[in-house]
């Protein structure tokens, strides 16, 4: 037959005595190496997704690394002692996408939704503003998964800034402004409220004197035990037996004018 097979023999492929057999071993073994070397190579370089045992992140930027991820989750836990459910983080690439996803303005950065332990990150957030950002967003988490509704919408947004220490508060911004009643701070993006109430300006102002709340109910009780005392409860509850605020907003008014007399700005 010369020096090539017929197409039917299960012997000679390329002549010269290469049996298919052979050559099946010997493409098996390149293939076993190849494999072996990619395995070698550190997981962030080769990684399509982040997976830990608390956090799923498919396609992540390749600046994010699981040891920056643990970082985030490991303080955050601590802080609020809970251990996180498996949570999934949906990235977004394309600001489009992202604002089809929540329906608000170009202000929004991330966003959560805590029932579904799912969390959504813009093409905003970036390796600077990562650990804040991602670190208010699993505070919302943990607060559906271990409170439920025991934290009230006020103080949630300013708890979840305390905790992931992003930003701070800007006390004489927030001294200028009109005093609000502290219990219609719902959260600024509710979709039953008016676009003025959803404006830049006013989700800033929700946000900050949440944080603000935040920090004197810190500074009057240990808000760690405060929250253990609230599981299965409402937190409003201890506020008076346990932080000694009886009148949240006379509280709040006169947190303000000390922060304000002693120049408390950015």
């Amino acid at each position: 037959m010369g020096a090539f097979a017929d197409a039917g023999s299960d012997d000679l492929l390329l002549g010269s005595g290469v049996t298919k057999k052979r050559m099946s071993q010997y493409l098996s073994s390149v293939l076993v190496a190849a494999l072996w070397s990619c395995s070698a190579v550190p997981g962030d370089l080769w990684a399509r997704e982040i997976r830990t045992n608390s956090i799923s992140i498919p396609n992540p930027p390749s600046w994010l690394t699981e040891r920056k991820v643990n970082a985030v989750v490991d303080r955050i836990q601590r802080v609020l002692e809970w251990d996180i459910r498996r949570v999934n983080v949906q990235w977004y690439a394309d600001a489009k996408q992202f604002a089809d996803a929540h329906g608000y303005g170009s202000s929004v950065l991330a966003f959560a939704r805590a029932s579904q332990n799912a969390i959504h990150l813009g093409p905003k957030v970036t390796n600077s503003n990562f650990d804040g950002i991602f670190g208010h967003e699993l505070v919302h988490v943990i607060l559906y998964q271990k409170y439920h509704d025991a934290v009230p919408k006020w103080l949630e947004e300013g708890l979840a800034n305390h905790a992931a220490r992003r930003g701070t508060v800007d006390y004489v911004w927030l001294s200028s402004q009109a005093p609000r009643n502290v219990r219609s701070l719902v959260h600024p993006f509710d979709t039953k409220l008016s676009a003025q109430s959803v404006s830049v300006e006013g989700s800033k102002y929700h946000y900050m004197a949440s944080q603000a709340l935040a920090e004197m109910i810190a500074a009057r009780c240990s808000l760690s035990d405060l929250l253990q005392l609230s599981v299965g409860k409402k937190l409003e509850a201890y506020l008076s037996t346990f932080c000694r605020i009886p009148d949240v907003d006379q509280a709040f008014r006169n947190w303000l004018t000390s922060k304000k007399r002693a120049g408390k700005g950015q």
